[in-house]
C-alpha cells in the first residue's frame, strides 16, 4: 500500500500553509462583500497586460521544451499557456472596451483551469503509462492548437462555450474540478520536493496552488468584487512563478532540466542528485579516485533501489533516505587496503574479514555527519541475511532495517549483473533464478519481489543516469554468500 506524505514531510508544511491562507483569504474577501470597485478599464489593462505577458513566457518555455526535449517543461509550458491565452480573451472581451455585453468574459475564465489541467494530465499518469510522455510533442501540439482556436473562436463567437455565472452549482462545480486537478499536479511537485529538496520545485508546487485557487471565486461572489479583484492578482502570480522559476532555471545553464526531467522519465534518484549535500559528492568522488569500479556500481545500487522503494510504496523521505544509503552503503570501502579491495581471485579468510569491516566502517563515517546520520543503519546493516548469518551483528527477519533489506538485495543482484575482477558478468535469467531461490534466507521476500517487478517492467537501468559529473568511477568486490554459485563468487 502507498504512503501518504505526512505533515512532517520536507515542504508540506509550507504547502499545507500556502493552500490554507489562500484558500481562507479567497473565501472571505469573496464573502466580504459583493459591491462592484473598480472600472471596466482598470480590468482590461490588468488582465490584458498580465496575459499577455505569461502567454509570451510559456511561449518561451514552449521553444526551449522542445528545442532541449524536455517533456515535463513542455506540458508545464502548455499548462501555463493555457492558463494564459484563454484569461487574455476573459481580458479583451470586458464588457464596455472593446465588447458589448457577452458570455466570453466569464467564459474563457472559468474553463481555463480545468483546460489546462488536462493539458498537463499525462504527469499525473501512473507508471505503466509512463511510455506515453515519450509522445509529449504531440499532445502538447495537440493542446496548443485547440486552446489557441478556443481562444480565437470565443473572440469570433463569445457565447460560444457554455455560460455559468459565479455563485452557481455549475459554475462551482466546474471551478472545483480545475481545482482538484491543479491540487494533484500541487501534490505531485511537492512529492519532488521531498525528493529532492529543490526549493524551485517547492516553488513550481506551490504555484499550482496560487493558479488554481483563484477558482473559488466562482463559489462566492461576483464579477467587480473585492473577491474577483484578488483571484485576478493570485492567478497573474502563480502563472508567473511558474515562468520565473522556468527562466532562472535556464539563465543558470541546465538546471531545469534537473528539475523537470525526472518527473518526466520517472526517476527520482535523479531528483535526489540534484538535491546532495557536498559531502555526499565528495564521498563518491572519493570512492572514484580509489576503485576503478565501486563508483559505478553504487550508482546503479542506489538507482535499483531507490525504483523498488518506490514500487514498494515508501515515502518521498524515505525514498531520500533509501537513496542515500544505497549510494554510500560501500563508503567503509575506503578504508580497506586497495590491494585486497582489487585482488582479482578468491579471498582468504583473513582478508574476507578485513573486506567485511566496511559496514561498521562506513557507519562511523556516515554516523559523524549531522546530513548522513539517517542512513547509518542502512551503510552497517546492508549485509546482514534474514537467516541470521550475515555480518556485521547477526541480524535475522525484521530486526535488519527494512531500507537496509532492500539495499542488500539491489547491492547483490548489480554485483552479479556485472563483471568483477573476480568473474564475468552472471546470466540475467540465473541471477534471477538465485534471488528467488535465496528469497527468505538470505533477502527479504519483499524486496526480491519488488526488484524482479522492476526489473520485468524494464525500470532497471543498464548503466547509471546520474552523478556524472562526480569524478572517477569505480568497483566493488561484493561477497555472497550463495550455495549455488561459492564456485563463482568469492568467500
Amino acid at each position: 500500500m502507498k504512503r501518504s506524505m505526512t505533515a512532517r514531510s520536507p515542504g508540506v508544511r509550507p504547502w499545507l500553509l500556502a493552500w490554507v491562507v489562500l484558500v481562507a483569504l479567497q473565501i472571505a474577501v469573496s464573502a466580504s462583500t459583493d459591491r462592484a470597485v473598480g472600472s471596466a478599464e482598470a480590468l482590461f489593462g490588468l488582465v490584458t497586460v498580465a496575459a499577455s505577458g505569461c502567454v509570451i513566457t510559456s511561449g518561451w518555455l514552449l521553444v526551449r521544451a522542445q528545442t532541449d526535449d524536455i517533456a515535463e517543461l513542455g506540458l508545464i509550458g502548455a499548462y501555463s499557456y493555457a492558463v494564459s491565452v484563454l484569461p487574455l480573451v476573459h481580458g479583451l472581451t470586458v464588457p464596455g472596451v472593446l465588447y458589448g455585453a457577452n458570455e466570453a468574459t466569464m467564459t474563457a475564465v472559468l474553463w481555463a483551469v480545468p483546460l489546462a489541467s488536462i493539458a498537463a494530465a499525462p504527469l499525473l499518469l501512473p507508471r505503466s503509462a509512463a511510455g506515453l510522455l515519450r509522445h509529449w510533442r504531440i499532445w502538447v501540439a495537440v493542446n496548443i492548437a485547440l486552446h489557441t482556436t478556443l481562444a480565437i473562436s470565443l473572440l469570433v463567437q463569445p457565447s460560444l462555450l457554455p455560460l455559468a455565472a459565479m455563485g452557481t452549482p455549475v459554475g462551482a462545480s466546474i471551478a472545483l474540478v480545475g481545482l482538484g486537478l491543479s491540487m494533484a499536479l500541487s501534490a505531485r511537485h511537492l512529492r519532488l520536493y521531498a525528493v529532492s529538496r529543490r526549493r524551485a520545485v517547492l516553488a513550481v508546487s506551490i504555484s499550482f496552488a496560487l493558479i488554481s485557487s483563484a477558482g473559488l471565486v466562482w463559489i462566492n461572489g461576483n464579477p467587480m468584487a473585492p473577491g474577483f479583484w484578488l483571484a485576478h492578482v493570485v492567478d497573474i502570480i502563480g502563472v508567473f512563478v511558474v515562468s520565473v522559476v522556468a527562466a532562472i532555471a535556464y539563465r543558470r545553464g541546465t538546471i531545469e532540466r534537473d528539475v523537470f526531467r525526472p518527473l518526466t522519465l520517472r526517476a527520482p534518484l535523479d531528483a535526489l542528485e540534484y538535491g546532495l549535500d557536498p559531502i555526499v559528492r565528495a564521498f563518491v568522488a572519493d570512492l572514484g579516485r580509489k576503485d576503478p569500479i565501486t563508483r559505478e556500481h553504487v550508482k546503479r545500487t542506489a538507482e535499483t533501489a531507490i525504483v523498488v522503494g518506490e514500487d514498494m510504496g515508501l515515502a518521498a523521505a524515505q525514498l531520500r533516505t533509501l537513496g542515500l544509503g544505497a549510494l554510500l552503503h560501500d563508503v567503509g570501502k575506503l578504508q580497506i587496503d586497495d590491494e585486497i579491495l582489487n585482488k582479482p581471485g578468491r579471498l582468504t579468510a583473513e582478508e574476507f574479514d578485513h573486506v567485511k569491516q566496511h559496514t561498521s566502517i562506513g557507519e562511523r563515517l556516515v554516523a559523524s555527519s549531522p546530513v548522513l546520520h539517517d542512513i547509518a543503519g542502512i551503510v552497517r546493516h546492508h549485509h546482514e541475511r534474514i537467516d541470521g548469518d550475515g555480518y556485521p551483528d547477526g541480524l535475522s527477519g525484521a530486526e535488519i532495517p527494512l531500507l537496509a533489506r532492500i539495499v542488500s538485495v539491489c547491492d547483490a543482484y548489480d554485483a552479479m549483473m556485472h563483471t568483477r575482477q573476480y568473474r564475468q558478468a552472471m546470466d540475467p535469467d540465473l541471477v534471477i533464478g538465485i534471488l528467488r531461490e535465496h528469497a527468505g534466507s538470505q533477502w527479504d521476500t519483499g524486496a526480491v519481489d519488488g526488484l524482479i517487478r522492476v526489473i520485468a517492467a524494464g525500470r532497471v537501468a543498464e548503466e547509471p543516469t546520474v552523478l556524472a559529473d562526480v569524478g572517477g568511477q569505480i568497483g566493488c568486490s561484493c561477497t555472497f554468500d550463495l550455495p549455488a554459485t561459492r564456485a563463482l563468487l568469492p568467500n
